[in-house]
């Protein structure tokens, strides 16, 4: 017999046009008074050098911060080169920080057509927003998961552009989700974030399978008026 798996807190996350596998335990640190009342959470861009090590990262306030010490997490794949990813940290002073967590963001890319059928298997959104920077749509979302002992389930997460609907100003898009054979008990949080350089339009409606909800439409400016 095959013991082997998925723990609730740790969901295996497959993002279509880029596919990742990260544990999402982004939400695990205490909101008060405790050991992490005083971390700050952001989402960043980390720079990851030849050694697999984070020494420096840009938030998407646009403020660049050095490790205090490298960052390495199993996420991790290959050096030299650039990872979305939320950040938990305690400034040491202006510019540098004290990292104590990262975890692997993904990146949605905005696909036109796919493979086999579209999949809006419900889930939660509890937040959508633009980068302070102006290069990301960022989403938090809940999903719902369970321990299993199919090493084959796995939720994927992708994002598909309706092109018939969409003009030059304004684009719109449904989110992609296929449960994959997860069990619903638990829920756990992840985050996905959108590159706007893949966006040529003023504003973007994004359509989503919501348990609380059913379909809901998050419309988001992305260019000042």
């Amino acid at each position: 017999m095959n013991n082997k798996k998925h723990s609730a807190g740790s969901v295996i996350l497959a993002i279509l046009a880029g596919m990742i596998s990260t544990g999402c335990t982004v939400d695990a640190y205490d909101k008060g008074e405790g050991q992490y009342s005083n971390l700050t959470a952001e989402l960043v861009q980390a720079r990851v050098g030849t050694d697999k090590s984070i020494t420096q990262v840009l938030t998407d306030r646009g403020e660049a911060l050095r490790m205090e010490t490298p960052a390495t997490a199993k996420w991790i794949e290959k050096g030299d080169t650039t990872y979305r990813a939320l950040l938990y940290y305690n400034i040491v002073e202006d510019g540098l920080a004290a990292p104590v967590s990262i975890s692997r963001v993904g990146v949605l890319a905005p696909r036109d057509s796919i493979k086999g059928a579209m999949k809006t298997d419900p889930l939660y959104v509890e937040s959508v927003w633009k980068a302070r920077n102006g290069q990301y749509l960022n989403m938090r979302l809940r999903l719902l998961t369970g321990s299993t002992d199919d090493e084959k389930a796995i939720h994927t997460i992708g994002l598909l552009r309706d092109t018939l609907a969409s003009t030059a100003t304004h684009q719109h898009m449904t989110l992609y989700h296929d449960q994959g054979g997860m069990p619903e008990y638990y829920s756990t949080v992840t985050y996905a974030s959108i590159p706007l350089s893949s966006v040529t339009a003023d504003s973007i409606t994004i359509t989503v399978n919501t348990y609380d909800r059913g379909l809901v439409k998050h419309t988001v400016a992305l260019k000042d008026l």
